[in-house]
């Protein structure tokens, strides 16, 4: 005979009840509780939250259905984390990444089986999902400044010691196309080549040596219109690429280091040559947005930047190409951070990719310089 909970029973289990949604609720990462067929049977607002979900939409559910949108082999970690817990009874930080719009987001899971008091508690895991992205990005930036400090001792005797015999190699190649200029079209575009190579090379010396005099910025009145120009200018455009730039002049002013936001302005281009394969179109354009910040825009027509790239561009030594150290795009986060101001690129595959430049309001703007 089944005996009826009495009413101190009642509002004991009330109270845990209350306890444990409180915990789920408070608490920051995730929590999951799954069956043996991973079914969710209990799960709190801040795993839902990673997919843009309600609690109520995603309960009942079953958990593959969500692993799905995760990264490529979420599934197959999940489906060995199991096994792990089973023969364990527990499971410690297997990791898993989710791509979206809005970047990569990283995600540190343990999990644990719960003790089965009856033959219904088998195979149930209660599983505990930590975001560990902003963990990812500051391990990541303390890498990028060992690695920066490393190039920026070595950066200038390297220069100095390529540059020169690149110059020579560079000299002898011009001489000889204006004297092959009736040679065979093979022979005259390997001399293109050959010319096409050490410019590249260059810029990439170039970078190096922005690293090694990478200071904190000296600031004074700029047109903008000037420092978009002298950034332009410092690089070798192809005539191949068609290059947009209506900026007005005594328009928009920034306290600014001149010879640093010229760099930043020369490596987004240069890097929007290269994407474009030396064709297609740049646009450049300043405006000022509603809070008074200035900004600069650098719009490419190339291939664009795939989403799982996004947040790892401005890392240093990334790059989607083998030639280059892929710290360009470093150095202009770094100049922009110290400048108060900040750089953010929106892309999508096939439709090029768009970088813009905040430069922090300035009461003193309407003043003479």
């Amino acid at each position: 005979m089944n005996k009826t909970p009495n009413v101190s029973e009642l509002e004991s289990t009330k109270r845990t009840v209350k306890f444990f949604e409180g915990l789920l609720r408070s608490t920051p990462n995730g929590i999951v509780v799954t069956d043996a067929s991973q079914n969710i049977i209990l799960v709190n607002g801040r795993f839902s939250s990673i997919f843009h979900q309600h609690w109520r939409d995603v309960i009942e559910t079953n958990l593959f259905v969500w692993l799905q949108q995760l990264d490529e082999g979420a599934v197959d970690k999940w489906t060995k984390l199991m096994e792990s817990v089973y023969r364990e009874g527990h499971c410690y930080d297997i990791n898993f990444n989710m791509t979206s719009t809005e970047g990569v987001k990283y995600l540190s899971v343990n999990a644990s089986l719960v003790e089965q008091e009856s033959a219904a508690d088998q195979g149930i895991i209660i599983s505990n999902w930590r975001d560990i992205t902003k963990q990812i990005e500051m391990e990541e930036q303390v890498v990028t400044s060992e690695r920066l400090a490393v190039l920026g001792k070595l950066s200038g005797s390297i220069a100095h010691e390529i540059r020169n015999p690149l110059a020579t190699i560079d000299i002898s190649a011009l001489n000889l196309k204006r004297k092959l200029k009736d040679a065979d079209v093979k022979t005259r575009s390997q001399i293109d080549r050959i010319i096409k190579q050490v410019k590249e090379t260059v810029d990439t010396i170039q970078s190096l040596q922005d690293l090694a005099k990478l200071e904190a910025p000296v600031k004074s009145r700029w047109d903008i219109s000037e420092i978009i120009g002298n950034g332009i200018n410092i690089l070798e455009i192809p005539e191949s690429v068609h290059l947009i730039n209506v900026m007005t002049k005594n328009e928009l002013f920034v306290d600014v280091d001149e010879k640093q936001i010229s760099i930043v302005i020369r490596n987004i281009l240069s890097n929007a040559i290269h994407a474009m394969d030396n064709q297609g179109t740049v646009s450049i354009n300043a405006f000022k947005d509603g809070e008074g910040n200035v900004n600069i825009s650098i719009k490419d027509s190339g291939p664009g930047i795939k989403a799982e790239n996004i947040n790892k561009i401005f890392q240093s030594f990334f790059g989607t190409k083998v030639k280059g150290f892929g710290y360009g795009l470093t150095i202009c986060k770094i100049i922009m951070e110290k400048h108060g101001g900040t750089i953010d690129v929106t892309s999508e595959e096939g439709k090029g990719a768009t970088f813009i430049l905040h430069f922090p309001y300035d009461s003193t703007e309407n003043l003479t310089a």
